[in-house]
């Protein structure tokens, strides 16, 4: 049974636990002030939010990024010119008018460092479970400012209720492209796209043959035809070096249903004054209910009565789907059918709202128990960011240096994040990600520790006039000088929070790092460089790879 009842009491080892699953870890010094609070307080503010992002905002809007942008040559269409390069450091330029870059590497650099330097990490660990639930990917949809537009909505909406999140998923343009919404024409004979309608339900809301159909597939996909995007003038943004060719920054939900077109561009920004007819008329017949497809409720779009009805009518079905993956990201893989039911009726209980979900189950004993602590193999990105963070520089510290101390996550993020098993914002298909043991393999754990390399030992040779991949101070790592090679340990151990180390494995690597003695001189190479070497040690560990 999960006791999905509230903790009355906790400490800074609980508060850690609750950071690393639901953020990117905490400093142990962090963690100690969490503690310092209430449970019920600490949950509340952690999933709430309101820190100040104003300094974060201004870094991203000026030198996050620490990977020179090549330059690009015109080409001999008319009106084309040469794009000087820009020297690092420089913003993610992905989105707006840098839309037309279309650049994917950089765009999930910009989602890495916001999971490492938002102080509202909550959010970004949401958006990146959500962005696994709703798996869509930038291969197919070729524009990376709509990727991050997908992006933004989940973190935007991450503690909405569940039915009004489905709706915006199914409103948006990079989910339209993905799965064909685009496509999806019922008027007159012609036959409707059931892919999204097909997937809506199998993947993203029930599970599969979970209380419906192939009958309401047909019926939903009438249902959500002519569901699509249009672009507005200032939307669609031409490349300097090929003035002919356009990429939407961004995109407006339509109903293609025959009327005036608002913008100047259909979806695929051609040209148009009146959008295509693809609705269907007339009523469907969908979970057991009628919907008049023509005339929907006040509010809603045509046939958004109908897709809401998944979580009205197949209340359990769903709640046990929910349930499911929010147990295996942030509980255990290890739960019980009796566990699961409880959880579903939770989120039943909250009416399907995640803020109200969320909390109740970040705040009880069932999350906290001794069972669930490091029960879980950590994604490849999340893993990446927290051994950054916890290595790393803070924001301010960073931002402050020259060179400026941010991890050059462009160059992270292509290859090592498909390398390592996750291939951010382009997963191979809808059903995204297999999450805990599914994360490791042969393959992926050897990538992991070239990542580890990188992030502990500085390995990694600087680019152009890229900074190294990731920026630290060994020295800053330790703010008291250890006395003894276990002391270096316990706090290596303290920041990157692993799981148990078997005793026997620790001594073997001290005794291998400090054959003759220990001493210990922080401005000293060799010093650092052990330093390094344990703590590349416990991240390619087997317990380095739980949290």
């Amino acid at each position: 049974m999960a006791d999905l009842t509230p903790k009355a009491s906790w400490t800074a080892a609980d508060a850690s636990h609750l950071a690393r699953r639901a953020g990117f870890g905490v400093s142990p010094d962090a963690a100690s002030a969490l503690a310092a609070q209430t449970v019920d307080a600490a949950v509340n503010a952690w999933v709430d939010g309101g820190a100040d992002r104003t300094e974060m905002e201004a870094v991203l809007a000026a030198s996050a990024d620490m990977v020179d942008e090549p330059s690009r040559s015109a080409s001999t269409a008319a009106g084309a010119v040469d794009v000087p390069a820009v020297p690092a450091p420089h913003p993610f330029l992905v989105q707006g008018a840098d839309a037309w870059r279309n650049n994917f590497p950089r765009a999930q650099a910009y989602l890495a460092f916001r999971m490492q330097y938002d102080p509202y990490p909550f959010a970004e660990r949401m958006a990146l479970f959500l962005h696994n639930l709703f798996a869509t990917g930038w291969s197919k949809v070729d524009n990376a400012s709509l990727m991050l537009a997908q992006y933004q909505t989940f973190r935007a909406h991450c503690l909405d209720n569940f039915d009004d999140l489905l709706v915006l998923v199914s409103k948006d343009p990079a989910m339209a492209i993905w799965l064909d919404l685009v496509e999806n024409n019922a008027s007159g004979t012609s036959v409707p796209n059931e892919n999204y309608a097909r997937e809506v339900m199998e993947l993203y809301s029930l599970g599969a043959d979970n209380g419906y159909n192939q009958t309401d597939i047909t019926q939903l996909a009438r249902a959500l035809s002519g569901w699509s995007f249009t672009v507005s003038q200032s939307g669609a943004v031409a490349d300097p070096t090929s003035p002919q060719n356009l990429k939407a920054s961004a995109g407006t939900f339509r109903v293609y249903d025959g009327s005036a077109n608002p913008d100047p561009y259909l979806w695929y920004l051609g040209a148009a004054a009146t959008l295509p007819r693809m609705h269907g008329s007339g009523s469907v017949a969908f979970l057991g209910q009628t919907f008049d497809i023509a005339h929907p409720p006040s509010g809603m779009a045509p046939g958004e009565d109908a897709l809401r009805s998944i979580i009205t009518s197949r209340a359990t079905q769903c709640s046990q789907f929910l349930a499911q993956r929010l147990l295996i990201h942030f509980v255990t893989g290890n739960y019980t059918q009796q566990d699961l039911t409880d959880v579903a009726a939770m989120i039943r209980s909250a009416g399907f709202n995640l803020r109200s979900v969320m909390k109740t189950l970040l705040k009880s004993n069932y999350f906290f128990a001794p069972e669930n602590r490091f029960a879980l193999v950590e994604g490849p990105v999340s893993w990446t960011v927290r051994a950054s963070r916890a290595l790393g520089y803070d924001l301010t510290t960073a931002n402050g240096m020259s060179p400026k101390g941010f991890p050059a996550w462009s160059r992270i993020a292509d290859p090592y994040f498909e390398q390592a098993g996750m291939k951010l914002l382009d997963p191979i298909g809808p059903n995204g990600w297999k999450e805990d043991t599914g994360w490791l393999n042969s393959n992926t754990i050897r990538y992991r520790t070239k990542v580890a390399a990188a992030v502990a030992l500085g390995a990694g040779a600087p680019q152009s006039s890229d900074a190294g991949l990731f920026p630290s101070d060994a020295s800053r790592w330790f703010p008291v000088d250890p006395a003894t090679a276990q002391a270096v340990f316990d706090r290596l151990v303290a920041l990157l929070q692993p799981g148990a180390i078997p005793a026997a494995v620790r001594d073997s690597w001290l005794q291998a790092l400090w054959p003759s003695g220990f001493s210990w001189n922080a401005t000293d190479p060799a010093t650092q460089v052990r330093a390094r070497e344990l703590a590349y040690l416990i991240l390619c560990s087997p317990a380095g790879q739980v949290y």
